[in-house]
């Protein structure tokens, strides 16, 4: 009998610790093969006859699942799983997994730092304080935060953690989320727009955090931004697209919306000739929300855990495709 295969795919260049987390397959005799790939032809060659396959950094796409043979589970180290086609896994019958909530902190903090920084100008004075300024009016005008409304489109892990990071400043707070259980707000004290329209019209501060899908797919466009107070801001730190960002330029440079604090963009890394980089009311950052000392460690965590979990012909924890369990690949001893 063959041993169950775990196959890493990874890229040349990696952005982010991709590794597998050993005393998760404790107990479990398989053999884990690690395998760095330049491109998707390298990729197929590495999936077939992998029982998982756990990824970070390349596209699966319908071509490259075409090519499992075996697997059972694609595992993602990322806390997005827009990289990989789950419509294509589902009808293969094959499960995904992400590492939800490896990060849901750090990029929760990261969207209330960008919040307030926004609401204090602390990026605008810092600017005009290193081109040799010094004034205190620069910045103005800066209403209190206390009792400002901040509305949370998405209501998850994310939304969750931000809503308490940003209660003990006194800000309101009203979300969007069709997909929230109710208990959920009610236990956040939390208030439920009607509709996501309602929410960007009555917030000072609107926070994107949801997952990009079909769906989601500028959520945020020119219709929405239009909806939005001109004394508001846009805080987007879940992906650049949930976003139509030529509609955001335009809102920034014509006063729809004050200004925004964005750390995904459409196009990554963001073109240094972008229109964002030099609007005086916009904050960036290079896709680090969810950095942190423990985020990567993490990942590998929650990714090898997903991976042992469905070797072992459990339920794991963090599944994107839950209809598929019934059909999950099932392969014959000895195969």
């Amino acid at each position: 009998m063959s041993k169950p295969r775990v196959v890493i795919v990874t890229p040349v260049k990696k952005l982010f610790p991709y590794d597998v987390h050993a005393p998760a397959f404790q107990g479990l005799d398989v053999d884990i093969v690690p395998v760095t790939c330049r491109d998707k032809a390298e990729v197929i060659r590495a999936v077939r006859d992998a029982d998982v396959v756990m990824v970070g950094g390349h596209r699966i796409d319908a071509e490259v699942i075409g090519a499992m043979n075996r697997a059972r589970a694609i595992c993602g180290f990322a806390h997005g799983f827009e990289g990989i086609d789950v419509e294509a896994a589902t009808r293969a019958g094959i499960l995904v997994t992400n590492a939800a909530r490896m990060c849901h902190l750090e990029v929760a903090t990261h969207a209330a730092a960008l919040l307030l920084a926004l609401n204090r100008k602390l990026v605008q004075y810092d600017r005009a304080m290193r081109r040799g300024g010094w004034d205190r009016a620069a910045g103005r005008p800066i209403p209190p935060l206390e009792g400002q409304v901040a509305g949370l489109v998405g209501l998850g892990g994310i939304g969750q953690a931000l809503a308490r990071r940003l209660q003990p400043f006194g800000v309101r707070l009203v979300a969007c989320d069709p997909y929230v259980e109710e208990a959920v707000p009610r236990e956040l004290g939390v208030r439920m727009a009607d509709s996501l329209g309602a929410l960007l019209g009555e917030a000072d501060y609107v926070s994107v955090q949801v997952p990009y899908n079909r769906e989601t797919h500028h959520l945020v466009g020119e219709k929405e931004l239009r909806a939005m107070r001109p004394t508001a801001y846009l805080v987007n730190c879940c992906r650049g697209a949930v976003v139509d960002e030529a509609a955001l330029v335009r809102a920034l440079e014509e006063g729809w919306i004050a200004g925004a604090g964005l750390d995904v963009f459409e196009t990554e890394p963001l073109d240094p000739g972008s229109p964002l980089l030099r609007l005086d009311n916009v904050v960036t950052t290079p896709h680090a929300a969810g950095e942190s000392t423990e985020s990567g460690a993490l990942s590998a965590r929650v990714a090898s855990r997903q991976a042992a979990a469905v070797l072992r012909g459990a339920w794991p924890s963090r599944v994107v495709n839950p209809e598929v369990w019934a059909r999950v690949r099932r392969v014959p001893p000895g195969a």
